[in-house]
């Protein structure tokens, strides 16, 4: 059976139907099982089943060999089918994070799409992203269940307005619960952001948009949860679209030669979201594993979880784009997937939006614009503004300079004891200068005609980032 694959080619997989029982009078078993080489790491495998009238819940069940070493991602299409860009057949995934799932018609397993199961042919998606060289044995369940559906699923999405207040927002735009590969539910996420001082999440699981449907079931108290996902390719890297409809799913199953992402980033657009690459050195080669074109998305996660080399080399990476005049966004993220970690907690580091409300649309504005610094913990606020003659800028603007004027510049730090502030230009430093206490007022008097933009960084004396902003761009 010729069996498509989307990433690199069509490959063959034969599939061995071992055998089929029924287990009781309301449910049939079939497995089926085949092998992995491992020159076919990264390439899809669809497994499809026919499901008869009369089913009301699928339940799937991976097994592999040497799972401590192997990685076989699972997920499930219906029978409105699995094309590129189909989002009506996409059914759930969990990429490694699960063996088994279940589907009916009011629930499903986290990652999943509770709904109707219709009758047709469905797809179980298997998808190898670690193969040892002996390859992948592998064998699924596929358990058919009759009887009468239960009262629907009612897709309940997260409120988009909390105040219409005016003033900067502390905002995780990273992380994950159990409807990807974390380990916490999403009320623990909500009641731990809550904690932690923030004011706002974004849901980012991977390849799955099943949480964001449901964020309105949750008590939030006051805290603001905007839609995302995590899209991941494994081999190319990994991007969050953030901003999104919760019922808006964004595909992930192609290669840059396919020349088919400016279809999704668009479609992020649509939405009013953004398109940020996530932590883009993240490879046991320390080198920069994002395969997609940089020019193509919005912004750069240069700081995930706790500040390390590798978040230094974004940093570079996205200051060299400043200089060659490409505005990308820097935001920061704790990529957080357990409760109460001292690697990834939640909110730390964090980014902070200058916005005109609590809400998803001017959220969105305020960082589509650059108006954000990124900062260590709820502990740190900083202040950055320039002006030059009778015009004024803050983090995020441009500011309007005339030949030869000078550009006075304000920073102020609370928050931030015993750091080493630098001034940074588009030729690098400006200046640098250590402060001592608390709370500190710095200036500056910069030539306009010395660089093109203006951003902050604020450093421990061992040079670990405590703050960071986006640039203020001179005209």
């Amino acid at each position: 059976m010729l069996l498509r694959v989307i990433i690199f080619c069509v490959i063959q997989v034969y599939l061995l139907l071992i055998f089929t029982y029924v287990s009781a009078q309301d449910s049939l078993t079939t497995v089926y099982s085949g092998h992995i080489p491992a020159e076919d790491i990264f390439k899809l495998v669809y497994v499809p089943f026919t499901v008869p009238e009369g089913i009301s819940e699928i339940r799937v069940k991976e097994v592999y060999s040497d799972q401590g070493k192997n990685v076989l991602n699972l997920g499930i299409y219906g029978p409105e089918g699995y094309e590129l860009g189909n989002s009506a057949g996409f059914r759930g995934w969990s990429g490694g994070a699960k063996t088994e799932f279940f589907l009916n018609a009011a629930e499903a397993s986290t990652g999943y799409i509770p709904g109707k199961i219709k009758p047709g042919t469905w797809n179980t998606i298997i998808y190898p992203s670690t193969i040892i060289p002996e390859g992948i044995d592998w064998q699924l369940e596929v358990t058919l269940i009759t009887g009468t559906d239960k009262t629907p699923f009612k897709i309940t999405p997260a409120v988009e307005v909390v105040n219409r207040q005016p003033g900067w927002y502390r905002g995780d735009l990273h992380m994950h619960t159990y409807h990807s590969d974390g380990k916490r539910t999403q009320q623990d996420l909500l009641d731990e952001a809550t904690a932690n001082g923030l004011d706002f999440v974004v849901s980012t699981e991977h390849n799955t948009n099943s949480a964001n449907l449901s964020w309105g079931h949750y008590k939030t108290d006051k805290l603001l949860v905007l839609n995302g996902e995590e899209v991941t390719t494994t081999a190319f890297g990994h991007w969050n679209a953030i901003g999104l409809d919760a019922e808006t799913l964004i595909e992930w199953r192609y290669s840059p030669s396919d020349n088919v992402i400016n279809t999704y980033l668009k479609q992020v657009h649509i939405d009013n979201g953004l398109a940020i690459i996530n932590h883009p050195f993240y490879n046991v080669e320390r080198t920069n594993s994002f395969g997609f074109d940089v020019d193509l998305f919005d912004g750069i996660e240069v700081w995930n979880g706790k500040w390390d080399e590798l978040d230094n080399m974004a940093v570079q990476w996205w200051d060299s784009l400043l200089r060659q005049g490409k505005a990308k966004i820097a935001i920061a993220a704790s990529d957080s997937h357990t409760p109460v970690s001292l690697e990834n907690a939640l909110g730390i580091p964090q980014t902070v939006i200058n916005s005109r409300a609590l809400a998803r649309q001017e959220i969105m504005a305020g960082l589509r614009a650059g108006k954000a610094y990124l900062a260590y913990n709820k502990e740190l606020t900083i202040s950055l503004t320039a002006k030059s003659g009778s015009s004024s800028a803050g983090i995020g603007d441009t500011l309007a300079t005339s030949q030869g004027e000078k550009v006075q510049v304000r920073l102020s730090i609370k928050g931030a004891p015993d750091a080493v502030v630098t001034l940074i230009g588009d030729k690098g430093a400006l200046t640098t200068e250590k402060v001592k206490g608390n709370k500190t007022e710095l200036s500056w008097q910069v030539d306009s005609k010395s660089t093109k933009f203006l951003r902050v960084e604020i450093r421990t004396s061992k040079g670990d980032m405590v703050a960071l902003t986006n640039p203020i761009w001179l005209s």
